[in-house]
C-alpha cells in the first residue's frame, strides 16, 4: 500500500476552485493525459489516461467515485485506475481553506497496487502520483487566472 499527501496553493476564493474540481470540462484539462472523461451518474466519474513514464507507460481506464462531500468544503473519493500493468485502487481526501487571497487545497490518499505495477518501488509510484497532482495544481492555477 501507498500513501501520500500534500497541500498546494490555488490563487482563487475555494468556491470557485470547488466547482472546477467537480465540472467535467475542466477535469479533463486539470488531469495529465487525460483523453476522456465523462461524469456517468451524479458523483461519478468514468475516463481514459495516457501515461508516459517508463515503467507505467500506457492508456488506463479510471473510475472515480464521490462518496461524501459538505459545505465546509471537504470531500472523500475512491477510485480506480486500471491499464496494461496493473491496477491500482484507493481512497482520499481533501479539504479547501480559505487563507487571505488564495486557497489551500490540503490532501491525502493511500492506495493498493496490483499486477506488474505492484513490482515497482512504491516510491516511485508515489513520486509520479506526487508529480502529477502538481501538474494538476499548476493547470487548475492557470485555468483559473485565463
Amino acid at each position: 500500500m501507498i500513501n501520500f499527501s500534500g497541500r498546494d496553493k490555488i490563487d482563487a476564493p475555494p468556491i470557485e476552485v470547488w466547482s472546477r474540481l467537480f465540472n467535467v470540462e475542466s477535469l479533463i484539462n486539470l488531469v495529465p493525459g487525460c483523453q476522456e472523461l465523462e461524469q456517468t451518474r451524479d458523483g461519478e466519474y468514468q475516463g481514459r489516461i495516457q501515461v508516459g513514464v517508463a515503467a507505467v507507460s500506457g492508456t488506463y481506464d479510471t473510475y472515480l467515485k464521490v462518496v461524501k462531500h459538505d459545505e465546509t468544503l471537504h470531500c472523500d473519493i475512491e477510485g480506480e485506475v486500471s491499464g496494461p500493468t496493473g491496477i491500482i485502487k484507493g481512497d482520499g481526501t481533501f479539504t479547501l481553506k480559505e487563507v487571505e487571497d488564495y486557497t489551500n487545497i490540503e490532501y491525502e490518499a493511500g492506495a493498493i497496487i496490483t499486477g506488474a505495477l505492484a513490482k515497482i518501488n512504491p516510491t516511485i509510484i508515489e513520486g509520479i502520483v506526487q508529480t502529477l497532482i502538481k501538474q494538476g495544481m499548476k493547470k487548475l492555477n492557470k485555468q483559473i487566472r485565463a
